[in-house]
């Protein structure tokens, strides 16, 4: 449940002993949010907030990246002299 609002990055998933906060084990879906966003908050180096967490916690939307689309091909303006 919360991989969908944050990724464990730069170690494998597994036990870690956090200060203050015991072992937690980061193979496991069901760990508490308010937990998970603590530690991001206190910039825990091995997690990061997805665009849903941002969303879900912060109610920052989720950019969206427009395309630039090229002028079509084949298509020329003809003049007349």
């Amino acid at each position: 449940m919360w991989h969908k609002y944050f990724n464990f990055i730069k170690l494998v998933p597994g036990k870690v002993v956090v200060p203050k906060h015991g072992t937690i084990d980061f193979s496991r879906d069901n760990l508490s949010l308010d937990l998970l966003k603590t530690l991001y908050e206190k910039k825990f180096p091995y997690l990061e907030i997805t665009p849903e967490g941002k969303q879900k916690f912060y109610g920052i939307e989720p950019e969206i990246t427009e395309e630039k689309s090229t002028p079509g091909k084949g298509k020329k303006k003809v003049t007349k002299d």
